[in-house]
């Protein structure tokens, strides 16, 4: 009885791994639609981000523009976040690390909630920065090593390409260098919220604004840097495009031509539903 018993059971295991293995099949050679992908592409390179680390690259390389730090100061600056955090604003880490690049309450960064701003955190490792001697000239993991003091000294040098793609682009070196993509937002800022973000971290005018749109003039040779830092924070705020010096950037479409857009400012128009606050 007990053999006829695990025969039967045998037998309908087979036919169900059978089955599954059809489904499999099946479903393997329908085309069917994947979810779409959010990421955000480092024009004329082979690099790609997420939304969030995009984003999180823009501020900190941002926050370098401000203090009219060279290039170099923002490349060391995301290698090391690269490395420390992947650009995710983690809130946990090694001891009491936290942030973008793991600073620690106990060795005077600051408290966890200033760390985890990457403004200020970005902020705190520039100033640790330059006072490193000759910081220009030595190697990005000797740098970095001198601000950090982490445990793995060599490991910074392997993000130098990826964070020197990232800064070119977020600097504004590259035209059009972001070009993201992600589902329709479900949270889309206000117009004067989306000044208000942009105006914190790079100089800009505020020139009009609407109910779905806001027109900026970024400071002299920042147009591009702006352009740029709206795209890459695009998910987040829920902007549907971005426009300037003749381009137009679309969540639907990424960049492509566009005569009427003015070189001397960045229109941005928002997703059409309703705003938070």
């Amino acid at each position: 009885m007990l053999r006829r018993v695990l025969a039967v059971l045998a037998i309908i295991g087979v036919v169900a791994g059978l089955a599954a293995f059809g489904v499999h099949m099946l479903f393997g050679k329908l085309d069917l639609p994947n979810a779409q992908e959010s990421r955000c592409d480092l024009t004329g390179t082979a690099y790609s981000v997420s939304t969030e680390q995009a984003a999180n690259a823009a501020t900190v390389t941002a926050v370098a523009v401000r203090r009219r730090l060279p290039a170099r100061a923002a490349v060391i600056a995301l290698a090391t976040a690269l490395q420390e955090s992947k650009l995710i604003n983690v809130e946990y880490g090694d001891l009491d690390s936290v942030g973008l690049f793991q600073q620690r309450p106990s060795q005077g960064w600051g408290s966890t909630g200033q760390i985890l701003d990457p403004r200020y955190a970005a902020g705190k490792f520039y100033d640790r920065l330059v006072r490193v001697r000759g910081w220009q000239r030595r190697s990005l993991s000797e740098v970095a090593q001198a601000v950090q003091q982490s445990k793995f000294p060599e490991a910074y040098s392997q993000w130098e390409d990826e964070a020197t793609a990232l800064a070119r682009a977020l600097l504004g070196t590259a035209t059009a260098g972001v070009s993201c993509r992600f589902p329709a937002p479900t949270v889309v800022a206000r117009p004067a919220r989306v000044a208000e973000l942009l105006g914190r971290d790079l100089p800009v005018t505020l020139l009009s604004s609407s109910a779905r749109a806001v027109e900026l003039r970024p400071a002299s040779g920042l147009g591009w840097a702006a352009a740029n830092w709206l795209v890459a924070h695009a998910d987040r705020l829920g902007i549907d495009t971005v426009r300037h010096a003749g381009r137009r950037w679309a969540r639907s479409d990424g960049w492509r031509d566009d005569a009427g857009a003015g070189s001397d400012r960045v229109r941005v128009e928002l997703a059409d539903i309703k705003p938070s606050s």
